[in-house]
């Protein structure tokens, strides 16, 4: 549907839901709707987005499809939510699964290519069990990582710039602590994602979720602590079982494929999803076979799994994490100001 056609539909179906409001209670969506008397194509795009897409208002609409006003909201803040995609990010095209598997393995391949290059060993063996940097010396090994991800936080903070400016406007108001407490709080919770009490209409997706959410977030712990220790404590890898970058970081790639899994199963599966469970997977294999003769090509597989992710992140919907953010943000500043 074009984009105009998409914003003028959802702006049908809306008007009949604040004539309405018998879904006052179910969310935030609605309240902020109240609030609302000409709905611009920012606030559709602010509303989409504050949507945490539990079903629950379609469950309960008394004019949702078969009758003729044929009221979907679920529906239209979804094509809303992925015209926001596209618009704040560039470029506007998303990888699909195919491009995905593409990249991750020329990505194998270079990295191959720079350890044969680099430690002049074939085969990617390393001399001392489960040292990384017997198999990629750590300036390819930094880059490798390094490069997607200082790419995909510029491409973000862009995206999230103009956002805020649209659905907002003072950007001086983003970086003001008021309000950041509960948007956190509520992000953490995934609270918006439980509708009206009855949890999301599909079973499992909210923890799930959160379970995904979490891992990643034990994974980044790990990293932090290593380079703390290395480049701190002076303590080199390979790290003991018991030190708190394996012990988090396994913890987290446990947590990321349950919940990737799940997710998958639910009908997500995604290019960035699919880049998100050969991180994990590949991470936990590297970890458990480092002693092994396997551990060199499960290094470089995992490392190519993290810098497709982190090279794809911005132009999949694992964006919708940032824009929910400051819509949830902007919702709490103007719920202060009433």
């Amino acid at each position: 549907m074009p984009s105009d056609d998409l914003f003028a539909e959802a702006r049908r179906q809306l008007t009949i839901c604040n004539s309405c409001r018998y879904c006052a209670g179910y969310c935030p969506v609605w309240p902020a709707l109240e609030l609302q008397t000409d709905l611009e194509r920012a606030d559709l795009t602010h509303l989409a987005n504050l949507c945490h897409d539990c079903g629950d208002c379609l469950s309960a609409c008394m004019y949702a499809p078969p009758h003729e006003f044929a009221v979907d909201p679920p529906k239209a803040f979804t094509a809303i939510r992925e015209d926001t995609y596209r618009r704040y990010t560039w470029p506007h095209r998303a990888p699909g699964r195919a491009a995905t598997g593409i990249a991750f393995t020329a990505a194998s391949l270079v990295l191959a290519l720079l350890s044969l290059l680099s430690t002049r060993r074939p085969f990617i063996v390393a001399r001392s069990a489960g040292d990384p940097y017997e198999i990629l010396p750590h300036t390819p090994l930094l880059l490798a990582v390094g490069a997607p991800s200082v790419w995909a936080l510029a491409v973000l903070g862009r995206a999230a710039l103009g956002y805020w400016r649209d659905i907002h406007g003072p950007v001086t108001d983003l970086f003001r602590p008021r309000g950041w407490a509960a948007t956190l709080t509520q992000a953490a919770r995934l609270r918006h994602m439980t509708g009206g009490g009855a949890g999301c209409e599909v079973p499992g997706r909210r923890g799930f979720h959160l379970v995904l959410l979490y891992g990643f977030g034990l994974c980044v712990l790990s990293t932090t602590a290593a380079a703390y220790l290395q480049n701190v404590l002076g303590t080199q890898p390979p790290y003991g079982y018991l030190s708190i970058p394996v012990i988090s970081g396994s913890a987290g790639g446990i947590a990321m494929i349950v919940g990737g899994t799940g997710l998958w199963l639910r009908g997500g599966g995604t290019g960035f999803l699919w880049a998100l469970l050969v991180l994990a997977a590949s991470g936990m294999l590297t970890l458990l076979l480092r002693e092994t003769v396997a551990f060199g090509p499960l290094l470089l597989l995992h490392v190519a799994a993290v810098a497709v992710a982190f090279a794809i992140s911005p132009y999949t919907k694992f964006t919708h994490w940032i824009f929910r953010l400051l819509s949830m943000h902007h919702d709490n500043l103007e719920r202060r100001k009433g």
